[in-house]
């Protein structure tokens, strides 16, 4: 079990899918994350991507986002973000039961922040973030948050800023638009 960080819900619990596909990130990273992001969380529109147990998103949602779409092509996944919404009163979302690159190739949306955590041994990341930028789907200032196990070679020319933390495995780049 996981808990939610900080926030209104701060300490709550959430449920996880039981898949060995799903690796849900740490409380001590996701608490680093929103701490970089400070306020940009208030009243942002969040996309969870590869969303598993959708702490990201819901992390968000307890931290003062208005919104949050989760996207997650596994059932498991979508039971559990499903379950984590009515456990914590979360009206303001929305849940969809897809591939996350499909999504993306369909999706007409802005958003302010996006969370992309897939599994780590998929290398999707340079492609999520070229169609994410090149889609126009960031809000100007936009954020995306990359969770990684490798270090990534980003093209940093598409961006205002990019920002790298080192949490044990994980390598977080926190990139503005």
């Amino acid at each position: 079990m996981i808990r939610i960080t900080g926030g209104t819900n701060r300490s709550r619990l959430l449920v996880t899918p039981n898949s060995e596909l799903t690796k849900p990130t740490m409380d001590k990273v996701r608490a680093a994350v929103f701490s970089a992001l400070g306020d940009a969380v208030k009243n942002a529109k969040v996309l969870d991507l590869f969303a598993g147990s959708g702490s990201y998103g819901f992390e968000a949602l307890s931290r003062g986002a208005s919104s949050a779409v989760f996207v997650d092509k596994s059932r498991d996944a979508y039971n559990s973000i499903k379950e984590n919404a009515k456990n914590l009163g979360c009206e303001n979302v929305e849940l969809i039961f897809c591939d996350s690159l499909a999504f993306l190739s369909e999706n007409h949306h802005k958003f302010s922040i996006v969370f992309v955590d897939p599994p780590y041994k998929l290398n999707v990341y340079e492609t999520v973030v070229e169609t994410l930028i090149k889609g126009n789907m960031l809000e100007e200032n936009g954020i995306i948050v990359l969770e990684s196990e490798r270090e990534l070679n980003l093209d940093n020319s598409m961006f205002k800023s990019v920002r790298f933390y080192k949490y044990g495995l994980a390598k977080i780049y926190i990139i503005r638009n």
